[in-house]
């Protein structure tokens, strides 16, 4: 009967090891200063430098050189303590919900997840983090992020090059053809130094004024003295017609030592659905400090400038009004679990 037992105890803990499951994320807060151009308060603020959040992720060795694996992230607010979407109810894990298999032939994965790396070129090759990250006029260009019902496959890297292509499919549970899937692709260079991205996502419709499209390019080089980004993004934002906002951004981190970085962003945006006065431009100053390989702190000074139709804010600083520049300085801390 003991030796039944340790048998019976000895293949748990063999199926169990098998399978190697890490709960990660980041916590990321801090304080701010905001000015909306038109008044100024003190308030709490969260992922300025990262996104906060919860993640658990898994993987299970299937011999033969397959794996497969799961990942499951929700966006954390810790000013507030909330886990996941504050748009839909339930919904936890709104950043990724996915399975994958991968193995020589690269990588297929499901669920919701992006549709591919086109829609995060900025923050691919942004030098700031998060403090690189800006929306359009209220309207995000980006298209394809964190999209529901995706199935996305990824080449392996052959000479440094990389390929992604994906598609949102209906909704789970739907019984008509609603015409709104999301197709992407995107192909990126990287061999440590050098990144180069570019793709496309677009939206299908029951109309053609109704599609909407998404094209990216970015690039970012490592000097060792300094490191340097750039991106290009155009997006069609409208559903009743071909109105295009674009987005122009630059950065530049550059490593003062002892785990101390300067960094720089700088950002162009043009609202298409203005005739006349619809940019927006901004820039970022920003220190940050490693106190180990985990945690670090940041102080940040932000400044937008628009034109009267232009309401362009970067992050932390959401504009509500036309014309208004508004302007923001934070410090905060960052850890990572």
């Amino acid at each position: 009967m003991k030796k039944l037992l340790t048998a019976v105890l000895l293949a748990g803990a063999t199926t169990v090891s098998a399978q190697n499951v890490t709960v990660y994320g980041v916590i990321d807060t801090g304080v701010q200063n905001y000015n909306t151009g038109a008044a100024s308060l003190t308030r709490a603020t969260d992922g300025i430098l990262a996104t906060s959040r919860l993640g658990f992720r898994g993987t299970e060795d299937l011999g033969g050189g397959l794996t497969a694996g799961f990942v499951l992230e929700g966006k954390v607010v810790p000013s507030a303590g909330t886990l996941g979407s504050t748009a839909t109810t339930g919904q936890a894990f709104d950043r990724e919900s996915s399975i994958f298999v991968a193995g020589k032939f690269g990588e297929i994965r499901a669920g919701k997840t992006d549709i591919s790396a086109a829609e995060g070129v900025d923050t691919l090759t942004t030098q700031a983090g998060n403090l690189g990250f800006h929306a359009s006029n209220g309207t995000a260009v980006e298209l394809g992020g964190d999209a529901a019902s995706t199935v996305r496959y990824t080449t392996p890297k052959f000479s440094n090059f990389s390929a992604q292509i994906g598609r949102s499919t209906n909704a789970n549970g739907a019984t008509t053809d609603a015409g709104t899937e999301l197709t992407g692709y995107s192909v990126t260079y990287d061999d440590g130094k050098l990144k180069l991205i570019a793709g496309q996502v677009k939206l299908a419709a029951a109309t053609t004024v109704a599609e909407r499209d998404f094209t990216a390019y970015g690039a970012a080089y490592d000097f060792g003295v300094a490191s340097v980004g750039a991106s290009y993004a155009s997006g069609d934002v409208s559903t009743t017609g071909d109105v295009k906002n674009t987005v122009k951004q630059a950065s530049i981190r550059v490593p003062l030592g002892a785990g101390l970085a300067a960094h720089g962003v700088y950002a162009i945006t043009k609202d298409g659905t203005q005739a006349s006065a619809g940019e927006g431009k901004g820039y970022t100053v920003a220190v940050t400090k490693a106190l180990s390989k985990r945690t670090s702190v940041y102080a940040a000074y932000t400044a937008v400038t628009n034109e009267a139709n232009a309401t362009m804010s970067m992050v932390g600083t959401t504009a509500g009004t036309a014309g208004l520049d508004p302007k923001a300085t934070t410090v905060g801390i960052s850890h990572t679990f």
